[in-house]
């Protein structure tokens, strides 16, 4: 089993937010889990003021499902709802990010630059698949500006990054020898 993780902006305001106990928000996620398909995963998106849960079809959007509005990013803090975040992230996961994927879900600074650094590195590969693939510039654009702005993050000091590193995607497919190509780039314990 595999997670990734992704800094994109989705939106979830449409979502009435409720409130979630530790326990119930580590049922939720397990649930869903147990609940998707095969060619399915759960995702975590993770802002400062709520969280949304929701999945994703291979090769397709995501759909949220849920919204919690007593987790989320915790930059400059040691509250302990990041740590029941991220333990409820480990119970379908395994564990399978590396330390410092859970630690920027807590706010640390130095694990969000590692965290951007893999974006930086995902839309660079991506954007040299849409060139092999002559994928014309204006639709390879949206990825080089979504890639020059993580750069740019990391050209700032930690305090300016916390304020910029939201929202954080957690991705968990339900079998991520299939879900993912190839050629996608993600993090993984291995890295």
């Amino acid at each position: 089993m595999k997670s990734f993780l992704r800094f994109d902006l989705k939106t979830g305001e449409d979502l009435v937010g409720g409130i979630a106990s530790e326990q119930g928000l580590v049922n939720i996620i397990d649930t869903l889990f147990n609940e998707i398909k095969e060619d399915e995963a759960v995702e975590i998106h993770i802002f400062r003021k709520y969280i949304l849960i929701g999945t994703r079809k291979k090769g397709h959007g995501d759909k949220m499902l849920m919204k919690f509005t007593n987790f989320g990013f915790c930059p400059n803090s040691k509250d302990a709802k990041a740590d029941v975040l991220m333990y409820a992230i480990k119970a379908i996961d395994d564990g399978n990010l590396p330390d410092y994927c859970y630690k920027a879900i807590g706010g640390d600074p130095g694990a969000l630059r590692q965290t951007t650094q893999h974006v930086v590195r995902a839309y660079d590969a991506k954007i040299r698949r849409m060139q092999e693939k002559d994928k014309s510039y204006a639709e390879i654009e949206p990825f080089i500006l979504k890639r020059d702005a993580a750069k740019s993050r990391l050209e700032l000091l930690d305090e300016d990054l916390l304020d910029v590193s939201e929202p954080i995607i957690v991705e968990v497919p339900k079998n991520p020898e299939d879900f993912y190509e190839e050629t996608d780039v993600a993090i993984g314990k291995e890295e």
